[in-house]
């Protein structure tokens, strides 16, 4: 199951525990992730840990409504998980993240006993050159 994901910057609150593990994968994940923020601190070498909203689509020909997508990053602990809708829209709010420090693991689960589950992959966000972008990168192999 493709999915595409964008990663925007934001101050909010969320959180929610993943301790879920996928015994089954239909089809691998894949997508692109990038990270913009729209009024970055003077510079995020200075303050790397920052909120990012996750907004994205399953990018399914026929998205499932109510197909969990997750978000674990593996450096600190931290895991999300939200709901996409009918369209296959879905949107985490206020991850946590340090810019220094990072590995996500990203992955979608669709709902009921024959529901397909992707494969698990990988990102790194860092801080580019120019100290106010952040670039993603998708890793071949787990980090």
């Amino acid at each position: 199951m493709p999915f595409r994901a964008i990663l925007v910057a934001a101050l909010a609150v969320l959180g929610a525990c993943n301790t879920h593990l996928v015994g089954r994968t239909d089809s691998p994940f894949t997508g692109q992730f990038g990270i913009s923020v729209p009024v970055p601190p003077p510079s995020l070498k200075a303050a790397p840990v920052q909120y990012f909203d996750v907004q994205g689509n399953l990018d399914a020909e026929d998205p499932v409504a109510d197909t969990q997508v997750f978000l674990y990053d593996r450096s600190s602990g931290r895991g999300f998980f939200v709901y996409a809708d009918q369209y296959g829209e879905f949107e985490f709010s206020a991850v946590k993240l340090d810019l220094t420090d990072n590995c996500l693991e990203v992955w979608s689960e669709e709902p009921g006993p024959n529901g397909q589950a992707s494969g698990h992959t990988f990102y790194v966000a860092d801080i580019d050159a120019d100290d106010k972008t952040v670039v993603t990168m998708e890793l071949a192999e787990e980090c």
